[in-house]
């Protein structure tokens, strides 16, 4: 069975496809495309991607097409399907999730979190539901994500916030900016939450300076207070997670995790890695995917 695995964020969309030897999965070859989030991208972009990818891989027929995106609620399935349905032979069957879905498969028991370009937690319920602390995109929302990150040291850059030899360190890696070309950036064109995050890097990149580290743990213990625990954990209980940011701050996630009695588990920077080991589902689950 060939089985043809995207997974989408804000920024990038990682697609596999695995095809099942011997009860194990096999790499046939992984593409990656620009993000596909349906808030901002067209059932056009969408399938575009999916035409660029048939085209990268060779295989035009896969069994099962699961795609796992963010911004995939409920009301955006059926756009994602339909750009899908464009490409794909209609023998193909397509499943399209949330990717607090994904996150939740790839990292298995325990609360299940996503802390990249944005950031949610989340975890499935032993009625196959998932619980979920809602993360209300980059402007309300996703506290100790990379937009959320990368916000507070542009504008802290931009007021005059940063000590000097950390300001210095800035324009060292991003050149000057000024307030009207950010303010271009964020209020007039597409995807601001990629331009944002994408000075989310400058935390991880210089942690050992004191601004930056300070950022990194208000940031993650804000995406605990406000997200994972939310969910009610148990003392003790294991919390998972995926995407960059997690992975390049691990060190601070421990700490903080340890400050509200949780144990992290595992963290991968990205869910593929747990999607193409994990069992592939034969039936949806909590009424995420198109019926």
């Amino acid at each position: 069975m060939k089985t043809l695995i995207a997974d989408s964020g804000s920024t990038k969309t990682t697609w596999c496809l695995v095809e099942k030897v011997a009860d194990e999965p096999a790499f046939i070859r992984p593409v990656q495309t620009q993000g596909l989030n349906p808030l901002y991208a067209s059932a056009d972009d969408i399938a575009s991607a999916a035409r660029y990818v048939v085209e990268q891989t060779g295989e035009r027929y896969p069994d099962l097409v699961q795609f796992y995106g963010a911004g995939c609620s409920a009301g955006r399935v059926a756009q994602v399907e339909e750009a899908l349905r464009r490409v794909f032979m209609p023998t193909t069957r397509i499943e399209v999730a949330s990717d607090v879905v994904a996150a939740c498969r790839a990292l298995g028991d325990g609360i299940c979190c996503i802390l990249g370009t944005g950031a949610v937690a989340a975890r499935f319920l032993a009625d196959g539901t998932v619980q979920t602390a809602p993360s209300l995109g980059y402007i309300l929302g996703d506290e100790g994500s990379g937009a959320w990150l990368g916000r507070q040291v542009l504008a802290d850059y931009l007021k005059g916030q940063m000590p000097e030899r950390t300001r210095r360190m800035f324009e060292d890696d991003f050149g000057v900016i000024t307030a009207e070309s950010a303010i271009g950036h964020v209020y007039q064109q597409p995807f601001p939450n990629r331009y944002l995050a994408s000075f989310a890097v400058f935390i991880g990149r210089h942690i050992d300076q004191k601004y930056c580290e300070k950022l990194a743990y208000d940031g993650v213990e804000a995406f605990f207070c406000r997200n994972v625990m939310r969910l009610n954990p148990k003392p003790g209980e294991t919390v998972s997670f995926v995407g960059s940011v997690a992975y390049h701050l691990q060190p601070v996630l421990a700490v903080v995790a340890a400050m509200h009695d949780l144990t992290i588990g595992q963290v991968l920077k990205e869910p593929m890695e747990g999607l193409v080991r994990a069992p592939l589902p034969a039936s949806p689950r909590g009424g995420v995917y198109p019926e």
